[in-house]
C-alpha cells in the first residue's frame, strides 16, 4: 500500500519498520496494516498516484509533452 506522509510520526518503530526516517512529503510503500495504522492516526494519506513508469512501462515521456493535449484528442 501507498502512502504520502503528512507528518513524521511520534512514535520511532511500529511492527519492527523504523518511522523516525518518515518526512512529510514522502510516498513510501509499507504493508496494509502499517499504512492504516498511519492514515488512522493522521500521519499519512493514500497515495493514488501513479509514477510514470507504472503507467508506461518502459517508455519515457518527455516531460515537456506528457500533459500536453490537442484540440482533436476529445
Amino acid at each position: 500500500m501507498k502512502v504520502r506522509i503528512k507528518e513524521t510520526p511520534r512514535e520511532p518503530e511500529v511492527d519492527g519498520v523504523r518511522l523516525d526516517r518518515f518526512q512529510r512529503g514522502d510516498v513510501r510503500e509499507v504493508s496494509p496494516s502499517i499504512g492504516s495504522w498511519l492514515i488512522a492516526e493522521g500521519y499519512a494519506e493514500p497515495e493514488m498516484r501513479q509514477t510514470q513508469s507504472e503507467e508506461f512501462p518502459g517508455i519515457t515521456i518527455p516531460s515537456n509533452l506528457a500533459h500536453t493535449r490537442r484540440a482533436n484528442d476529445r
